[in-house]
Formats: structure tokens, C-alpha cells, sequence
């Protein structure tokens, strides 16, 4: 997932989002469906978390009411329920005061950034607002639509959506949907773009590993009729090759080990026994065929595991280790490292 997405304002200065609608007015905020939510917060989170907001201050096209905000929070905190209502309306009439101040430079930045496409000269507030829909329309927007929408070519962010987003937080209108919420609904949505074009890739990359996966399955169920063999419901198997009578590892601790491991083959990818140097981590730091296995060890037990891919290094190529590879470990549980 391309990160820059969400907060790259900062370091572009903003950009461009051409985003006129059919009559030349600003978008109001109209959410109809997902596509429309998603592309609003990312217009609000584009300009309260991602620059637009603070570059405008420092500009001073807008005036910060920050100030102001802290210290209305504090008073009105400390108030009884009487005094609150009088708070209020005094705060709401100092952010008005505000807003009249930065209406007229806010208005031309906005009409410059309601209509990005058009060539504008003069170094103003528009010419401003014009440059930095540019920048957001040609860059930003198309990396969101990347990270959201890749393998759905039928959808894309809702220009005036994004604007409506923009435009409701620099007018400190009303949100429809709460800022501390914006943020949250974009990471959520591209974890999932990003999980669900993984699995896409590892279905693609199974297929063309399909013999090594076989080879691996098979190896498995001729291993697991061994008598001296345990098979886990995970599917992971071990053969004790020393009883040892320490200590179980938990989750928590870090364990001294020396180790060997191989592929089917008997290629030594990775072996603290050849460097002649035990290693040290954490239970939970390595991968999940040997968490599981090490919370089962006692300390001075020596094991040979037997680890099918999903729970070693899955469709990651690891140069030695090629995608979903079984992988065969001798195991030496030297110690728990003290606290």
C-alpha cells in the first residue's frame, strides 16, 4: 500500500483537484454509497491530516482559531451547566469573527482550487488554490484510487466528494462524517484493498509453484506415518530427538537456541550450528511453526520440526527459501534468557 497516499501533503505541498462540479458551484457533501464516504474523508484527512489546513495558516489565507479552541475547551470543562451556555454561544461568536476575517482570501483559494484546470496567472489565494488542485487531481488522487480501488476498475474517487470534504473543513462547516472518524475509515479500507490484492498475488504465485506445494504435501503425509512423529492440528509435526525437563517457554520470554535448518532437498539455508553462535529472540519473533513448537519445549529438549509453508515463510521469497517451501528444522532449546 503506497503510505504517501494519506500524508504526503505536507511534503507536495498540496496539489490539484480540478474538481468543478456540472454547475460551477461547490460540492456539498451528498454520501449516496461507500465510494462517496471514502472519497469525503479523504478529503477532510487530506486537510487535517495531511497539511492543507496548517499550509493555509501559515499562508495566511486562513486565520487559526487553535487559540481559541484551547481556551473555550478549558473554560467550558470547568463550567456548571449555566455558564456552558454562555460559553458557547461566545465561542461560536469568536469563530465567526474568524471566519469573516479569512472569508475573502478563503473564497478566492477556493475558486482557484473549484477550478484547477484552467491556466491562472496572478500570484493570489486562487492561483494558490489552483496550483494545489492540480497537484492533488494529477498525483494524490490517482495514488488513493491505486491503493483503494486497483482491482475494481469500475470504481474511483468521487471528485466533488473529495472537494466537498476539502471545502467543509476550511469553512469549519459542519462534517458528515466526523473527522476522528476519516482517518480510521481510509486505513481500514485499504488494509483490505491490500489483503485482498496479497491473497490475489499468492493464488497466482501458488499456481506457479503448484510442484514444490506438492512436494511439500506429499512429504508431509509420508512424515506424519512415522510412529516417532507428532502431528499438530496446525499441521505442524516434531520428533523428539532429546528429552530435555526445564522449563516451557512462554509467549513472553526470549529463548537461547542453536539450530539447523534445510529444505527437502537437504540445502542448509540458515544454521547457528555451522556459525558456531547460539541465537537469541523472542517466542513470538520468529515464524509461527516454531512459536508454536518452542511453547511446547522444555528447556534442554533438542527437536526436529517439520514446518508446511503457511506456517513458515508462506509466498515470500527469501532467495534459499523459494515460495511456500516445507521446511525442516533441527531445534536445540538451550535456555530461557533471564530477565
Amino acid at each position: 500500500m503506497k503510505k504517501n497516499c494519506f500524508c504526503a501533503l505536507g511534503a507536495l505541498l498540496i496539489g490539484g483537484l480540478a474538481l468543478v462540479s456540472c454547475n460551477g458551484t461547490a460540492p456539498k457533501a451528498s454520501l449516496k454509497n461507500s465510494v462517496d464516504s471514502l472519497s469525503y474523508a479523504y478529503g477532510v484527512n487530506l486537510t487535517t491530516q495531511g497539511g492543507l489546513q496548517q499550509y493555509l495558516e501559515r499562508t495566511e489565507i486562513l486565520t487559526s482559531t487553535s487559540s481559541i479552541d484551547y481556551e473555550y475547551q478549558m473554560k467550558i470543562a470547568g463550567a456548571d451547566s449555566t455558564q456552558k451556555i454562555g460559553l458557547e454561544k461566545e465561542y461560536k461568536a469568536k469563530l465567526d469573527s474568524v471566519k469573516k476575517i479569512s472569508a475573502p482570501k478563503l473564497a478566492q483559494f477556493l475558486k482557484g482550487l473549484t477550478e484547477a484546470f484552467n491556466n491562472g496567472k496572478e500570484k493570489s489565494a486562487y492561483y494558490q488554490g489552483l496550483s494545489i488542485g492540480q497537484q492533488i487531481s494529477q498525483q494524490m488522487v490517482p495514488q488513493f484510487n491505486e491503493s483503494i480501488f486497483a482491482d475494481d476498475t469500475t470504481k474511483k474517487a468521487n471528485n466533488s466528494q473529495v472537494l466537498a470534504g476539502i471545502l467543509e473543513v476550511l469553512k469549519n462547516d459542519k462534517l458528515a462524517i466526523e473527522q476522528s472518524v476519516t482517518a480510521e475509515l481510509i486505513q481500514s479500507t485499504a488494509k483490505a484493498a491490500e489483503e485482498k490484492a496479497q491473497a490475489k498475488r499468492e493464488e497466482e504465485l501458488k499456481v506457479q509453484y503448484k510442484d514444490s506445494i506438492a512436494a511439500g504435501e506429499k512429504f508431509l503425509e509420508e512424515n506424519a506415518k512415522r510412529p516417532e512423529v507428532v502431528t499438530l492440528p496446525s499441521g505442524l509435526q516434531y520428533e523428539i530427538l532429546r528429552k530435555g525437563n526445564g522449563p516451557i517457554p512462554t509467549e513472553t520470554d526470549r529463548v537461547v537456541v542453536d539450530y539447523h535448518g534445510t529444505l527437502l532437498n537437504g540445502t542448509v539455508f540458515d544454521s547457528s550450528v555451522q556459525r558456531k553462535q547460539p541465537a537469541t529472540f523472542g517466542v513470538t519473533q520468529v515464524i509461527k511453526g516454531w512459536t508454536e513448537a518452542l511453547k511446547l519445549m522444555p528447556v534442554g529438549s533438542k527437536w526436529k520440526l517439520y514446518v508446511p509453508y503457511d506456517l513458515a515463510y508462506g509466498a515470500q521469497d527469501r532467495g534459499t527459501i523459494k515460495p511456500f517451501s516445507t521446511l525442516i528444522f533441527e531445534v536445540d532449546l538451550k535456555s530461557i534468557e533471564k530477565k
